[in-house]
């Protein structure tokens, strides 16, 4: 149990039929909660207009009101002290279904804030390629990756449908990530509130 609770954001990036991540996310949704975090999933299986990005919010005017769903998990994400990522590795690139949930929102949202990465395979390549190509993106998008990835491939036989995990290997990876997805967490949250953004 975390002695300062975490507001963090899920977001889960895959919508195909059949999916991994429905396990993925009842697993890392489990374990954050058993931190004593407080988790909201952002997914696009659960709000379908975040699979094409239309006019984020930020590109809104002043007198234009964005809508209610958008507003809604911006609200989440903007008040978040922290971010962890579920990324599929389609064509050794990022899943679309993630860039696109993401590029919903400012950066301003996510900046300074930490974010974790798991990524995973059916195959053998675990997900690397999208977790490096994720460094970068996340980055842009104003957020410190914590410098562990839980990289896991032939997914399907780490993690049961029920959200359990199947290999002691894939746990052990997956505490250390939230061990650092922590620490980051609350020593970022606390400078910010001691001293405010950079520059400011």
């Amino acid at each position: 149990m975390a002695s300062q609770p975490l507001k963090l954001v899920l977001f889960v990036g895959s919508c195909r039929t059949e999916r991994i991540a429905e396990r993925l996310k009842r697993y890392v949704t489990a374990q954050l909660q058993k931190r004593g975090h407080q988790v909201s999933v952002i997914d696009p299986e659960e709000e379908p207009n975040l699979l094409a990005v239309r006019k984020p919010l930020h590109f809104h005017g002043p007198d234009e009101a964005p809508p209610a769903w958008l507003s809604r998990l911006h609200d989440k994400v903007k008040e978040a002290h922290g971010y962890l990522v579920l990324c599929p590795e389609y064509n050794r690139c990022i899943a679309p279904a993630l860039g696109s949930a993401m590029d919903h929102f400012p950066p301003d949202s996510y900046r300074h804030k930490p974010c974790a990465i798991v990524a995973y395979s059916i195959g053998t390549g675990a997900g690397l390629a999208a977790a490096m190509q994720l460094r970068s993106f996340l980055g842009e998008l104003g957020m410190v990756t914590v410098p562990f990835i839980s990289l896991n491939p032939k997914v399907q036989a780490l993690v049961a449908e029920d959200g359990t995990a199947s290999d002691d290997g894939f746990s052990q990876r997956m505490a250390k990530l939230l061990a650092e997805l922590e620490w980051y967490g609350l020593a970022l949250r606390n400078h910010m509130e001691a001293c405010g953004p950079p520059g400011e």
